[in-house]
């Protein structure tokens, strides 16, 4: 439920609070109050339902090893947003530039970048961008349950959402990073291009199920999912923390927002490496014998 200015200002009549107060609150991370608001609301609500199609969009390299090629590396990101809302100032378009149109662009890039290398990989790469994840993973979960591939012959998901390159990429916070041997892929990547890796900066936000990595998650599938990172107290977390509270999912999320676009290449070149990693090692990637995630492997 939302509440408009005014409404808001009606709801907490006779608390002792207003809604300006608890929003200063929230900015500073601080405590929020408990109390009791005066009467009731009844309310009534109608479900209106209707079908719409909305596409996932799939590419594949092919790979080079004759039996290797038989196995399929994914690498997704979600091409959806919220779509239009609310709004402020005038706009109501919820454009996504970072959610998620920055993971489609490094798809493309990284498609790009592996075919006009030359570089063949053992295994084929499937470059793959999915809709509705902001309306709970929708399109991801219709690809796990139905490939284009035999299901038991993808290896892993290296999916991209909002990785947001807002500062130079020193640290790459890899979520996921010490569930599978994936996590050394990613290392390895990341050191030849002198990026150190980080496990999650906010565990609590649950973030390594909240994306389209999950769904193949919970298929058994080892993934991996990215943001720039950060060191603790550092002005690099401030940025991040100030982009979460003031644009994630509103209408200045858009094309006229600093990019760090050296940053945003070193991230790429990263990421190709760690899918030339998955690609090419003999053995498929597994869960971690202590990982949570193991109890879903087939």
């Amino acid at each position: 439920m939302s509440l408009t200015a005014r409404g808001a200002a009606a709801v907490f009549a006779g608390t002792g609070h207003t809604i300006e107060e608890i929003n200063e609150l929230v900015t500073a991370a601080k405590p929020l109050p408990r109390f009791e608001i005066p009467g009731k609301l009844r309310a009534k609500a109608t479900l209106k339902r209707e079908i719409i199609a909305s596409a996932n969009v799939v590419g594949m390299i092919e790979g080079s090893d004759p039996v290797l090629k038989n196995e399929f590396v994914i690498m997704s990101a979600h091409l959806d947003h919220t779509g239009v809302g609310r709004g402020a100032n005038g706009d109501t378009i919820n454009n996504g530039a970072m959610d998620d149109a920055s993971g489609v662009a490094s798809v493309i890039e990284t498609a790009r970048l592996l075919k006009a290398s030359g570089v063949k990989t053992k295994r084929s790469v499937i470059f793959l961008t999915v809709t509705a994840e902001e309306k709970g993973l929708l399109g991801s979960l219709y690809y796990a349950t139905r490939p284009t591939v035999p299901f038991k012959q993808i290896v892993a998901d290296i999916n991209l959402d909002m990785f947001l390159p807002l500062y130079p990429l020193k640290f790459l916070e890899v979520q996921g990073l010490t569930e599978s041997s994936l996590g050394e892929s990613v290392r390895a990547a990341a050191k030849a291009r002198g990026v150190e890796v980080q496990t999650d900066r906010e565990p609590e936000q649950n973030r390594f199920i909240r994306s389209d990595q999950y769904s193949y998650i919970q298929k058994g599938i080892p993934a991996l999912a990215f943001k720039f990172g950060y060191e603790f107290g550092s002005p690099e977390e401030t940025m991040r923390k100030a982009w979460v509270r003031d644009i994630y999912h509103k209408p200045n999320d858009d094309t006229s927002q600093p990019v760090d676009k050296e940053a945003a290449a070193l991230f790429n070149r990263v990421i190709m490496g760690l899918l030339q990693n998955v690609a090419n090692e003999t053995a498929r990637p597994t869960w971690n014998a202590d990982s949570f995630f193991k109890r879903f492997a087939k």
